[in-house]
């Protein structure tokens, strides 16, 4: 495995200011909206796309704004692999876009949503260790999302300057002899008993995009 940070990095002021036509604003589904992450309903990818905004990076399904942030230049499918790494941001909206929606949510109450929305910043980053033996282990899996862009970018340079140098093999090991402590543990836990084991806060911290 040989990771690299690719030359990405967040949107400063992620900002939706242009509005679609009318009736199709009207006419597209307000189902599904994410209130935790980043992915965009049906709506939501109407404005993005009329704001330009970069949608066709496809990590699986998911349809957000998100950019790679590490990938694998031995593209490994053995030893430690590289499942996922990507920078994300939910737009908010404003300026012409946002009187739009003001002046629609009597056709359509649900997209007051929209309204809400806070503009957020966040880090996905997980890697597994695969055998050839036929087992395999979660290693280090952080989500983490941060309400102002100067907190992304130091934790952004705080992560990379983590994964770069981390001894995996050794953490590796140290996992697997107290397996017996985090074993028992519930999905988030031992991602959190995991995550502290490699020198890193939490492994889910994420944020509400309206409150």
């Amino acid at each position: 495995m040989f990771l690299k940070v690719v030359d990405n990095n967040f949107i400063e002021n992620p900002s939706l200011t242009q509005a679609p036509p009318e009736f199709a604003v009207v006419e597209s589904s307000m189902r599904y909206f994410d209130k935790d992450g980043y992915e965009l309903n049906e709506t939501e990818q109407l404005y993005h796309e009329f704001n330009d905004v970069d949608l066709s990076e496809r990590h699986l399904y998911h349809v957000a704004n998100h950019k790679s942030w590490f990938v694998d230049e031995d593209n490994c499918e053995d030893g430690f692999v590289l499942d996922h790494s990507m920078l994300m941001q939910r737009w908010d909206y404003q300026g012409i876009a946002r009187k739009q929606i003001e002046r629609l949510i009597s056709k359509k109450p649900t997209l007051s949503k929209l309204l809400s929305i806070r503009q957020k910043w966040g880090l996905d980053f997980s890697l597994d260790f695969v055998s050839k033996d036929g087992w395999s282990i979660e290693v280090f899996h952080i989500e983490n999302d941060f309400l102002t862009l100067p907190k992304a970018l130091e934790a952004k340079k705080r992560a990379e300057d983590l994964i770069i140098n981390a001894d995996w093999y050794a953490l590796l090991d140290q996992m697997l002899d107290k397996k017996s402590e985090w074993e028992p543990l519930c999905s988030d836990d031992q991602a959190d008993w995991k995550a502290r084991l490699v020198g890193w806060h939490r492994a889910f911290d994420n944020q509400k995009v309206f409150v």
